[in-house]
């Protein structure tokens, strides 16, 4: 399902795919989004660990570093994510990543994902996005988001339940 080719803003996206606090399964996902960074921004004010560690997991300083180079003779480059993952995981399991790789041309970025959770990690994702944004020294214009498997995590007692709230205020349009 391709949402909107023309862009939406980031609160309609979050509104229209999660309107309430549910478990809900997507299936694939194509959205494009009008980028705007102060909303990463605010989600960063509600962990700045969590912010930091969605960054330290996905971002390598040597990919980086590479994306740097490459956007600087080409001007467009490709940024791999997965750079460490550590904890127990669910069921004592560690899961692959979630963000797999992505595209930057000009002022806009694509990112591929594995799967995305649309409360807690589409969140601190926006996050991640600012720090490329910053990091690369580029004022991004659009996202668009290619996920094989969008859902909601809503479970009672999970961390996505006391961050709901929170994103309803930061998303009010």
């Amino acid at each position: 399902m391709r949402l909107n080719p023309f862009g939406l803003t980031i609160p309609d996206f979050w509104n229209n795919q999660v309107p309430k606090y549910e478990s809900k399964n997507y299936g694939t996902m194509v959205v494009d989004l009008i980028w705007n960074p102060k909303y990463g921004r605010a989600i960063e004010q509600i962990s700045a660990k969590r912010a930091a560690n969605r960054w330290n997991n996905y971002v390598s300083p040597i990919e980086l570093e590479r994306v740097k180079a490459k956007l600087t003779s080409k001007g467009e480059a490709s940024i791999r994510f997965g750079a460490e993952k550590t904890g127990h995981g669910y069921s004592g399991e560690r899961g692959d990543f979630c963000l797999v790789g992505g595209v930057i041309k000009g002022k806009n970025l694509a990112l591929f994902y594995r799967s995305l959770e649309l409360i807690g990690g589409f969140a601190y994702d926006l996050t991640l996005i600012n720090g490329l944004g910053d990091n690369l020294g580029i004022k991004l214009n659009l996202v668009t988001i290619y996920t094989c498997k969008a859902f909601t995590f809503a479970l009672k007692g999970n961390s996505n339940e006391k961050l709901y709230p929170k994103l309803q205020t930061i998303f009010k349009t």
